[in-house]
């Protein structure tokens, strides 16, 4: 049994939900987006992974491509606790969506009303040690695409991305910045790891994760040190572990990068640490 789907302040059964195949998102990508993980704690009951710094984000997605959210933060949060909760899940992604339902041909919204949704499903986690690739394409840029957005729109690359590198034998796709220096992978964010201490990109180039600041938080407080630098490929290689982190890969070791194992070519003492 699929889980009910909220959408503006109603619950609709899983396969009663759905859009005008000519609404004006779905033709020109501006829907918001957020991925939430839902884990059953230890005390048995589900427990939402940062849930207000999770719509934070959306808001802030919302406010820089201009989408009025009719609902606010609070609101939010409670219609995805009310959603979990009504599901019994306790394992589960959570995917709140924004968008403009309303068939429209024009390029630009006008006054269509936003659509908030909110549903429940998998996420597909990556094996526990990855293999990547460095990607021949590049991370949109700032100046033609809103890289602070969670929106729809910017994942057309990184979908490319990831494609090539499954085809060609690798778990995810590395993204390199218009400068040449490291960005992140299609969808999570990448440390480096030299001599027990943190590096990664700066904020300037990159979707800030939200998983990302997590263990910029915990790396404070068991004293490791962490910075945000640019590093280029060579660094990359070189470096004594590399971690991905994300909702869905939560912290990952990528043992391999290209045809270069990255230092002990398994999980280091950093990343398990983490």
């Amino acid at each position: 049994m699929k889980p009910d789907i909220w959408v503006n302040g109603q619950f609709i059964p899983w396969d009663q939900a759905s859009i005008h195949p000519l609404c004006h998102s779905l033709q020109r990508g501006a829907t918001l987006f957020e991925s939430l993980d839902c884990k059953e704690a230890v005390n048995g009951r589900p427990a939402i992974f940062r849930l207000k710094q999770h719509i934070r984000r959306f808001e802030i997605s919302a406010e820089i491509i201009g989408m009025p959210l009719p609902y606010d933060s609070a609101a939010i949060e409670k219609a995805v606790i009310d959603t979990v909760a009504r599901s019994g899940l306790k394992d589960c992604a959570i995917r709140p969506l924004a968008f403009y339902a309303d068939p429209l041909l024009d390029l630009l919204p006008g006054n269509t009303p936003v659509t908030l949704l909110i549903g429940l499903g998998e996420f597909h986690l990556a094996p526990p040690m990855l293999r990547m690739t460095v990607s021949l394409r590049r991370k949109i840029d700032s100046s033609c695409m809103p890289v602070k957005a969670k929106v729809s729109g910017n994942y057309i690359t990184p979908l490319l991305a990831k494609s090539e590198a499954l085809k060609a034998g690798y778990n995810d796709a590395i993204f390199l910045d218009r400068d040449g220096f490291v960005a992140e992978a299609t969808t999570a964010n990448i440390f480096i790891v030299e001599k027990g201490k943190l590096v990664t990109a700066p904020d300037d180039t990159i979707l800030l994760g939200v998983t990302r600041d997590s263990i910029l938080v915990i790396a404070q407080k068991l004293g490791i040190q962490a910075s945000l630098a640019k590093f280029g490929v060579d660094r990359l290689l070189a470096a004594d572990e590399v971690i991905l982190c994300s909702s869905g890969n939560e912290i990952k070791p990528v043992i391999h990068v290209d045809d270069c194992i990255i230092g002990s070519g398994g999980m280091g003492s950093v990343t398990e640490w983490l």
